[in-house]
């Protein structure tokens, strides 16, 4: 055997450049805050002194409340031939007590503010025109007339939770764009799933959302009427709970939700408590206004959107950030199909980075490389984080904790039940009640014949539910 020959094969084969994985799980490396504008890190900075907030939790809460403002006025123009738009679907869960709540309130606070004035004008404007219209000039139209003809038309920048019929309800008299934002998501999430719904999955909308595609709406909200083209930006708080509910759910993943998103768990430490005055200076609060109000006003009901023209280095930029993807196809398979909109989240990223550095004059300037390079830093960063959740939950049964939190949820709700009525009314088919007996043994759930004849009829219950038999009461009933 010529073993020189197969050792200078062996030689060759490890000078070979091995491929530059940066694709990785990483839960430490902290965001990084550096490539923010400048503006953005003196907000970042004056919330987390205030409200001892973590700055990750915050600066991605600020990405999504300014792709929130975005709506359909402007949109970025690459080697693509279909338009970006700024809309990004963000999930961040951190543990209670990190203030995440009162940050969100504080930054959507001029969203906020920009709807009641809107609703405050329209309102005007309706009692000017029912007043012209009455044919008693002398009596103003009552509010009761008034909030009648305004109906649902009234202008919605952001709701917190609603349904898909909601949605779309307030998508046909909005321009059809709309900002989604909630700092408890665990309700938003369940109701994704189908907890109200039989377990009919809800995210169709969301689906249409992202890509901005058509969407009918003639099932309940509307009198045939569709929407030609959603737009939704998602900005989701919730706990490592809801986080891993939400990723593990196998309606969310097989349909491709879970790739639209951007998501990352804060476990920072909550920082001890001092006597100190803590405020948000006055300009820091007038500079975030001030940005918010200016993209909203200018780009959230645009009659036409404003391109953004990406330079060519920034294309290269993300050109060779999604061959390095690509290349690493093979080492990505655990991220199930996330991969692929990757470099797309980071264009929308890089658009929000865009407008937030030149506001409503956005257009006016050209999307440089250092633009891209900071988006795909930030990219990264959540690319590390979602890696590091999916290995963390990739040893897990989506399909046995699934059904297992659709069966305590009932026994919590309703109390004891059968195994037959467990089959009717939460979907645990015959194949799955060995499970049942696991969590006894586990002693998670308890057991008995409930049974007064011959035919056995096995109860469950959860433990130390004071609604099941007494255990001295099961014991006579199985002798």
């Amino acid at each position: 055997m010529n073993t020189e020959h197969l050792l200078k094969i062996a030689e060759q084969i490890a000078l070979e450049e091995v491929p530059n994985l940066s694709f990785k799980a990483d839960s430490e490396s902290p965001f990084p805050v550096h490539f923010l504008p400048d503006h953005l890190r003196g907000v970042l900075n004056a919330l987390a002194d205030a409200y001892k907030a973590p700055k990750d939790l915050i600066a991605c809460m600020q990405l999504g409340i300014l792709s929130s403002c975005l709506g359909k006025g402007v949109y970025l123009s690459s080697n693509h031939p279909d338009p970006t738009y700024g809309q990004t679907y963000l999930l961040v869960a951190t543990p209670p007590g990190v203030n995440k709540s009162t940050v969100l309130k504080w930054l959507s606070r001029p969203m906020k503010k920009v709807q009641r004035n809107a609703r405050k004008k329209q309102r005007i404007e309706v009692e000017a025109m029912l007043a012209r219209e009455s044919k008693n000039g002398d009596s103003p139209p009552t509010r009761k007339a008034v909030s009648a003809e305004i109906g649902k038309t009234c202008p919605t920048l952001i709701v917190e939770h609603s349904t898909q019929e909601g949605l779309a309800t307030t998508l046909s008299h909005n321009n059809e764009y709309l900002g989604v934002i909630s700092s408890d998501c665990s309700g938003v999430v369940d109701d994704l799933k189908g907890s109200k719904s039989n377990g009919a999955f809800q995210g169709e909308l969301l689906l249409k959302g992202y890509s901005g595609d058509p969407y009918d709406t003639n099932f309940k909200v509307a009198e045939d009427e569709h929407l030609e083209e959603v737009r939704l930006s998602l900005l989701w708080a919730g706990t490592d709970e809801t986080m891993r509910d939400f990723i593990m759910d196998p309606r969310i993943t097989s349909r491709g939700l879970l790739s639209r998103f951007l998501f990352a768990e804060v476990n920072e430490p909550i920082p001890k408590r001092d006597i100190h005055r803590r405020i948000i200076p006055s300009e820091i609060e007038s500079s975030w206004e001030t940005l918010v109000e200016g993209l909203l006003t200018h780009f959230w009901q645009a009659d036409s959107p404003s391109e953004v023209v990406m330079s060519k280095e920034a294309i290269i930029r993300v050109v060779e950030f999604d061959n390095e993807r690509i290349d690493a196809q093979y080492e990505l398979t655990q991220c199930r199909a996330l991969p692929e909109r990757w470099a797309e989240n980071g264009l929308r990223i890089g658009l929000v980075l865009h407008c937030a550095r030149y506001g409503p004059k956005a257009a006016d300037y050209e999307f440089s490389s250092d633009t891209m390079d900071a988006a795909l830093t930030i990219l990264k960063w959540f690319i590390g984080r979602e890696i590091d959740l999916l290995e963390n939950y990739q040893d897990q049964d989506p399909v046995t904790d699934l059904l297992k939190s659709k069966v305590f949820e009932f026994l919590v709700k309703n109390g004891p039940a059968s195994a037959r009525e467990l089959t009717r009314k939460v979907g645990l088919k015959k194949k799955f009640r060995h499970l049942l007996h696991k969590w006894v043994e586990e002693g998670e759930l308890i057991s008995w014949n409930a049974s007064r004849g011959p035919r056995e009829s096995i109860h469950y219950s959860i433990t130390g539910d004071n609604r099941a038999p007494q255990q001295q009461e099961i014991k006579n009933n199985d002798q």
